[in-house]
């Protein structure tokens, strides 16, 4: 018990320091300029050592926007939320929002410094893989393949996050997390009302008059 008690306590303390290395960057890069902040000067502000940096962080880009320790964790309990019987679509909708208004703070800050500096987007991208890579995993593992086809449930997640991805585009660079959580609502609402059921007569019409 011991052991177990003293591996827990070094997981916590690589955890916080992880934290610490991630919210001095952010702070650092959100008032100055990604350009003007050094790793040495993020690393003396966390109170590490550049190497100590280092070992948790590949890169000062890694810093501002790598996906965070026990991420993996906290993405099986909000899933581990939703109701059996749940409506695939809402379970997935329902994630997503969760780790969003749980991140909110983080990326409002991320967002400003993303405007600032665009090429630092694709860094971005590995949190967002990872997180779509979890939802995707779990709904293969919820659904039976014997009645769901793999095409429609790759379909729904990408759809899911596809939305997410176009509200995240809609929100601008100093409205708060209230402004983003609104817009993904308003975003999945109307995917919900049907706005991707495009008017398939159109379609026949087109077809009629060629003949």
């Amino acid at each position: 018990m011991a052991t177990d008690s003293g591996s827990g306590l070094r997981v916590s303390k690589k955890h916080e320091t992880w934290r610490t290395l991630h919210a001095c960057a952010l702070d650092l890069v959100d008032t100055r300029g990604y350009d003007d902040v050094s790793v040495e000067e993020i690393a003396a502000a966390a109170r590490v050592s550049k190497s100590t940096l280092f070992n948790y962080f590949d890169s000062k880009e890694a810093l501002l926007f790598d996906p965070g320790p026990g991420d993996r964790e906290r993405w099986q309990k909000l899933a581990d939320e939703r109701p059996d019987g749940e409506p695939m679509w809402a379970s997935v909708r329902e994630i997503i929002r969760a780790n969003i208004a749980h991140n909110a703070a983080t990326l409002t800050v991320q967002r400003r410094i993303l405007d600032a500096a665009p090429h630092l987007a694709q860094s971005t991208k590995a949190a967002g893989e990872r997180f779509q890579q979890f939802v995707q995993e779990w709904v293969d593992a919820r659904v039976r393949p014997d009645r769901v086809d793999p095409l429609c449930s790759a379909l729904l997640v990408n759809t899911a996050f596809a939305v997410l991805r176009t509200a995240y585009l809609q929100w601008r660079p100093g409205d708060d997390a209230q402004r983003f959580l609104g817009l993904l609502d308003s975003a999945f609402a109307e995917i919900e009302a049907g706005v991707l059921d495009l008017p398939r007569s159109r379609t026949g019409v087109a077809s009629g008059e060629r003949h």
